[in-house]
């Protein structure tokens, strides 16, 4: 009995490792010919692919009047098999294009094609026309000017440049000749053959104003023995007017070194390939190679350590030990290690890397020959790396464990001094504890706002700080950075900032007395203190520590003028934001008016860090129609894609806020934050911790044994990704797709490759809709995807394994709607 359609009832997948792999023919040609030599033909090697991988055979050709350019590629691909297809690109007259395409499993070197004769007979000459046109066909450029005669039905001169991307093919092909209509679409909108990547450029940005560079973030730790390293890069093409950019970094530490490798676009100016040896040991020893170049494509083309590092030549042990730690995660157990001679300090601190695709904090521990915290000799910035070091505190002691939560709330003063407790959280290591209070005393009421966490600010004293001190409104504030022990950050009762105000005679000032987080329609009047000259009449705009409030106040004050905090942007955890702006005119009474504007950031770390998310556009919506705002965070582990919309939304929607999680760690995290509420510019959340600080705190699982492309991209594709990730434990398999996004003005395709966990074989689980966007989700194993139940292109174990038996049960885990909600204080 075959039970293979019954496991596939069930869901579950069945690999077999007895499966023989493939042999392929295999190679690479381009090549420019007069068409009198066709048909040619060719020969190429021979490989051994991997298990499940088939055969391809890609073959296109460029007719161009007397000249014919000719690309071959014969490889091993992960993609499903393909019937042999002839494809018309463009017939002329002038200017056409054809290409074969195929993949085959049924026998060794079935991608057997040899000649041109497989693509059929090119077009048939036609009468001259009188337009005449340049002729180029060329890698180099167009430098002789050579004419042509169009033939009859030619009514334009095309010029641009086809930039072909695959394996082994980084070609910028110049092009001119005759075209029947007045367009840079020689390619017909074809963006691929096969593997082959295909983009047209015209006009006057070619060449060098827009290049195409090598592009990789690494991160590893690895023994000294295994030096020198190697190493092969994706691709990305760059903004006109940027460079190519290239930093390595390889710090030893005994026999472990860590590297760190960025190759990508930059804006910064060019600069000769430079080593920097920072420190030379004995002991720890750190060296550097940098390099940015605008002169051709993928001029950011080092791919060896081998220029950069030489082995140290043996030195005599001395008299002092120190621990040995060279680690992304901690140093809890760190081996005791015999320093060489002249060493004479035991450094202890953490190098914080940001840039160029990277987040990274690398715990060092080892052998110095000068004491102090100076790793690095004070440098600060590393070609696209900014580097900050850290020797404020232990890393032996791991993580603290910090008082967490927040607190906003209205009291009498009679009531005061108030009292608290709070939850607790464990940080991140290195990471201290915070406190931050503001409270703002107006009239007889007074508003407090707490919050505590983690932090990774520097340490700070307690400190209170009287912002305003009142006749009539006054604020003053409570912060404190600590890393002295767990849950340090004890602040409990509002006593310190509070002592009761001396009792003012009234004067004859009367001001509307409002503190409100919404509107404060028919506030009450107060009789103002004796000194008080002025109504203040403002919001408050409070952004951070998990912390987003519009505190609409209104009171008395001693003098006129928005500046109830004196100037003061930021206080603790908090940005503090004053907006004393006029009412909204009362042409639009009966219609809401919303922020509107699209916030769109694709870079690293931004699942952890707060980025800004406010914009200053408004706009007035239509008679019943609210206010909405939807942020979407895809994080891959090296990359972050944050996509934000504010603006109008259809009026049977009702106020709701709520965070959703559709894809959790370890592997991909896909989650989104959206709110629908119906006053006036309530839209304002002033960035990304709105999301952030209601996702689950990540852990940091351990590296497993499958390696995955990772990619994201909005304005591109992932395809011949070659960015590869170790994989953390608890993932099964690689994720390869495109979500489609509609909505809020927005129409784009995010294009992912990553590792993932759930056994789904989708992120987003069915979702149809994230706030105001609508989006599809277009997955490999999915019905409307890219493949069913094929592997997936680029994900393979990172051992080698005679024997592989696996079988997954798929389940259904419904979180469309999830919503997290952080842990309040108590009183």
């Amino acid at each position: 009995m075959n039970l293979a359609p019954v496991l596939t009832l069930l869901g579950v997948s069945v690999l077999l490792p007895c499966i023989p792999a493939l042999s392929c023919q295999s190679g690479v040609i381009e090549a420019v010919r007069n068409a009198s030599e066709l048909p040619l033909e060719w020969k190429t090697g021979q490989k051994t692919c991997e298990v499940g991988e088939g055969c391809q055979d890609l073959v296109m050709l460029l007719e161009n009047g007397p000249q014919i350019s000719l690309v071959i590629i014969k490889d091993c691909v992960k993609v499903e098999d393909q019937e042999p297809r002839v494809t018309w690109l463009r017939t002329g007259p002038g200017l056409s294009i054809v290409s074969y395409t195929s993949v085959c499993r049924h026998s060794d070197f079935c991608n057997d094609v040899s000649s041109t004769e497989v693509l059929g007979d090119l077009p048939s000459p036609t009468v001259p026309g009188t337009l005449r046109c340049p002729l180029c066909l060329s890698k180099d450029g167009c430098e002789d000017n050579r004419q042509q005669v169009c033939p009859a039905g030619s009514s334009h001169c095309y010029n641009g440049v086809l930039r072909l991307r695959g394996d082994q093919v980084t070609t910028n092909l110049r092009v001119q000749g005759c075209m029947t209509q007045p367009d840079c679409n020689l390619l017909n909108g074809t963006k691929a053959v096969g593997t082959l990547d295909m983009r047209e450029t015209c006009g006057p940005q070619l060449g060098p104003q827009a290049l195409d560079c090598n592009s990789v973030a690494l991160d590893t730790i690895r023994n000294v023995s295994d030096l020198h390293l190697s190493w092969t890069t994706g691709w990305k093409t760059c903004k006109a007017g940027q460079g190519c950019q290239e930093t390595l970094m390889l710090i030893q530490n005994g026999q472990e070194f860590h590297m760190v490798l960025t190759k990508g676009c930059t804006s910064d100016a060019n600069r000769e390939p430079g080593i920097t040896r920072h420190r030379t040991g004995p002991g720890i020893s750190i060296v550097t190679y940098v390099h940015v170049c605008r002169h051709k494509d993928f001029c950011n083309d080092l791919s060896t350590t081998r220029n950069l590092w030489t082995p140290p030549p043996d030195t005599v042990l001395g008299n002092v030990s120190c621990p040995h730690c060279l680690s992304t995660r901690g140093c809890e157990q760190a081996a005791q290690q015999v320093c060489p001679a002249d060493s004479s300090h035991c450094y202890d601190g953490v190098l914080r890397l940001r840039g160029g695709g990277l987040v990274s904090d690398l715990k060092v521990q080892g052998c110095m020959s000068q004491p102090g915290c100076n790793l690095l000799n004070g440098t600060q910035t590393i070609g696209a790396i900014d580097v900050h070091e850290d020797c404020s505190f232990p890393l032996v002691a791991g993580a603290l464990k910090c008082q967490h939560g927040t607190l906003e709330i209205t009291k009498d003063v009679s009531q005061l001094p108030l009292q608290w407790t709070a939850s607790q959280t464990t940080c991140d290591v290195g990471e201290g504890c915070q406190d931050t209070l503001m409270m703002i005393e107006n009239g007889k009421q007074v508003y407090l706002a707490l919050t505590k966490g983690c932090t990774t600010n520097k340490d700070q004293k307690a400190k209170v700080t009287e912002h305003r001190t009142g006749l009539g409104l006054s604020v003053t504030s409570y912060t404190r950075v600590c890393r002295l022990g767990d849950l340090c950050n004890d602040l409990s009762t509002t006593a310190p900032l509070w002592a009761s105000a001396p009792t003012t005679a009234p004067g004859t000032l009367r001001c509307p007395l409002c503190f409100s987080k919404y509107e404060c329609e028919n506030p009450p009047q107060q009789v103002c203190p004796a000194g008080s000259m002025h109504c203040y009449h403002g919001v408050l705009r409070l952004r951070g520590g998990e912390i987003t409030s519009n505190l609409r106040v209104q009171g008395c004050m001693s003098q006129p003028g928005c500046n109830l905090l004196n100037g003061t942007q930021k206080i603790g955890a908090m940005d503090v934001r004053e907006d004393c702006s006029p009412p909204i005119s009362e042409m639009n009474v009966g219609k809401s008016t919303c922020y509107k504007g699209t916030m769109l950031r694709l870079g690293v770390g931004f699942a952890k860090e707060a980025v800004q998310w406010s914009v200053s556009t408004t706009e007035v919506c239509e008679p019943e129609e609210t206010c909405q705002e939807t942020l979407l965070l895809v994080d891959i582990g090296p990359r972050t894609l944050l996509i934000g919309n504010k603006g109008c939304t259809g009026p049977e929607a009702e106020d709701d806020v709520g965070v959703s999680i559709y894809s959790s760690r370890p592997g991909m995290l896909v989650a989104s934050y959206s709110r629908i509420c119906s006053s006036n510019l309530c839209n304002d959340a002033s960035n990304s911790n709105v999301l952030l600080s209601r996702l689950p705190r990540p852990t940091v699982p351990p590296p497993g044994d499958l390696l995955c492309p990772a990619c994201v991209e909005f304005f591109g594709t992932c395809s011949g990704s070659t960015n590869f990730v170790t994989c953390p434990q608890g993932t099964s398999h690689c994720y390869k797709g495109d979500i489609v996004l509609q909505g809020g003005g927005v129409s784009s395709t995010v294009s992912l490759q990553g590792c993932m966990s759930s056994p789904a074989k989708t992120l987003l689980g069915g979702s149809r809709n994230i706030g105001v966007f609508s989006v599809k989700e277009l997955s490999e194993g999915t019905k409307d995807g890219l493949e069913e139940e094929k592997p997936l292109e680029g994900g393979a174990p990172a051992s080698s394994l005679t024997w592989l038996l696996w079988l997954v049960l798929f389940l259904a885990l419904c979180l469309e709607g999830f919503v997290l909600s952080a842990e309040p204080i108590s009183l």
